[in-house]
């Protein structure tokens, strides 16, 4: 009897170990940036895919959207002091509640350049998209926050993406850039860019 018990503990404290491995595992891919892979090889660092499919309602009227980033070889390596990383496209679907499409695009960053001075275009990724529920409750168009960065960092540059009820689609810009300071090397200065960064749930995408 002992020795079943002996056994049984055994059996608990390997479990528990295992389990507490598996938290840890996952903790780390909550770090900055959500890397989810780095090539032994070339060092190039990725971010991790991620999806959303979820029924949104705007103006009264049913939506589905469908949002997935992923990382893509076909586009510029973007480097910097932090290594080499491989940039993001995302495509972006909202359908009728019909099932007819409302509207359907893939995203790069270069989406984005008329907004951002071409010395951050160079050194960023196209980060993330999320649907934005507060600011679309208050409008009769179908918002979404995206946001273009510099990995490894605190810069942080927020869009809003407006889509119409007849699928036009508008980009501005949320923040001032005025003040971004200048690039050294391949980095930024250490500066905190915590006023840049008002879509954080893209942080943990």
């Amino acid at each position: 009897m002992k020795q079943l018990y002996f056994i049984f503990v055994v059996v608990l404290c390997m479990a528990t170990g295992c389990g507490s491995k598996k938290d840890a595992s996952g903790d780390s891919d909550q770090h900055i940036f959500q890397i989810d892979s780095v090539d032994r090889v070339t060092g190039v660092q990725r971010m991790q895919v991620s999806r959303t499919n979820q029924d949104i309602v705007c103006n009264g009227k049913k939506y589905r959207l469908f949002i997935d980033r992923s990382p893509s070889d076909s586009l510029k390596k973007v480097k910097s002091d932090a290594g080499i990383f491989t940039d993001n496209r995302i495509v972006l679907k909202i359908a009728r509640e019909n099932g007819t499409t409302l509207f359907s695009k893939t995203f790069t960053k270069q989406n984005f350049a008329s907004l951002i001075p071409d010395r951050y275009l160079t050194h960023s990724i196209l980060e993330g998209m999320v649907f934005d529920d507060e600011k679309t409750s208050n409008s009769k168009n179908i918002i979404l926050a995206a946001s273009v960065s510099i990995p490894m960092t605190d810069l942080y540059i927020p869009f809003s993406i407006i889509i119409t009820p007849d699928g036009k689609m508008t980009m501005e810009r949320d923040e001032d850039m005025g003040d971004l300071p200048s690039l050294q090397g391949n980095g930024i200065n250490s500066v905190s860019y915590t006023h840049l960064r008002a879509h954080e749930t893209l942080r943990y995408l």
